[in-house]
């Protein structure tokens, strides 16, 4: 609530104390009771526009030096009368038409304001404070909605492609599916009976066996291509046994995938058995020669 009271401060400026006049001032042996005296004077005249006088009634009354000594206390008379006529030299103070000895930059010097203006000033100061709160409230509030949003986008995103991939998996498996219930199981048996008489029969094609038959299906969906393999399986003689292990290839063997583009690719044909039949020739051969050196030895020891 507003008093009605009025407040007052001096203004220095920044170079006021580095200025000539101060400067010369401190030179001086009392100096430094001159600078304090000067600004003790502009403090005594805030009320009056910086006139060193006072009003009695409708009268004014010049301060002289023994008014100043008697209420600023701290200096003898004869500081004051010096200091004075330095103020006057150097056109710090001055006499007006009443007489009245007047501070020359007192406006200058000193500030004032009402508690109203106060008052007025610290309620805009909080409402800036009130208005740079929000602002950081705000702020925080839409990094805060920001951040909530790329993260549910970020989710949403992440949800849309997780369905994508299952919906993409579940095509492929639906796909799968479809060609499975297309492949022609028993026919493929069947043609596998009737060709390879050579190998092991089959009971059934289920479990992982179906699932390979599935896979080679979905590959070349032609039974042409399974009676081609099976003819060029019952061909082989290398695959019927005659290898160096007697080793006999059977219906799941041709099912893997690499087996079956080797079958399909003529790598298993007469070639392998006829490599395998020199093999032996040669074999066969060192192994008379070394009978026959073995006779000669004991020929001769005896």
């Amino acid at each position: 609530m507003a008093t009605g009271k009025r407040y007052y401060w001096m203004k220095l400026k920044e170079s006021f104390m580095t200025s000539d006049t101060i400067d010369y001032f401190m030179s001086q042996k009392d100096g430094a009771n001159y600078v304090v005296l000067y600004q003790m004077l502009c403090l005594k005249t805030i009320n009056t526009d910086g006139r060193l006088s006072r009003q009695i009634g409708e009268i004014i009354i010049p301060y002289d030096i023994p008014k100043i000594q008697r209420d600023l206390k701290w200096f003898s008379t004869d500081t004051i009368r010096v200091a004075l006529e330095l103020f006057k030299a150097f056109g710090l103070i001055y006499e007006d038409v009443d007489g009245v000895l007047t501070l020359a930059d007192h406006k200058s010097l000193v500030g004032s304001e009402s508690d109203y203006a106060q008052q007025k000033m610290a309620q805009r100061q909080q409402r800036a404070l009130n208005a740079s709160v929000d602002n950081v409230h705000t702020n925080v509030h839409e990094n805060v909605h920001t951040d909530i949003e790329n993260r549910e986008k970020t989710i949403e995103n992440r949800e849309k492609s997780t369905d994508k991939e299952v919906r993409e998996d579940n095509s492929e498996k639906r796909d799968a599916s479809l060609d499975d219930l297309s492949c022609p199981f028993s026919k493929i048996r069947d043609l596998y009976h009737g060709i390879c008489i050579s190998y092991p029969t089959i009971k059934a094609i289920d479990g992982n066996r179906r699932k390979a038959v599935a896979a080679r299906w979905r590959t070349y969906k032609s039974l042409d291509t399974f009676e081609e393999l099976f003819r060029l399986a019952e061909a082989s003689k290398f695959l019927k046994g005659e290898n160096e292990r007697n080793w006999f290839a059977d219906f799941d063997w041709m099912m893997k995938p690499t087996n079956f583009t080797k079958i399909l690719e003529h790598k298993y044909e007469e070639r392998r058995t006829n490599e395998f039949k020199a093999t032996n020739s040669v074999f066969g051969t060192l192994q008379r020669m070394h009978e026959e050196a073995c006779r000669d030895d004991e020929a001769g020891s005896s």
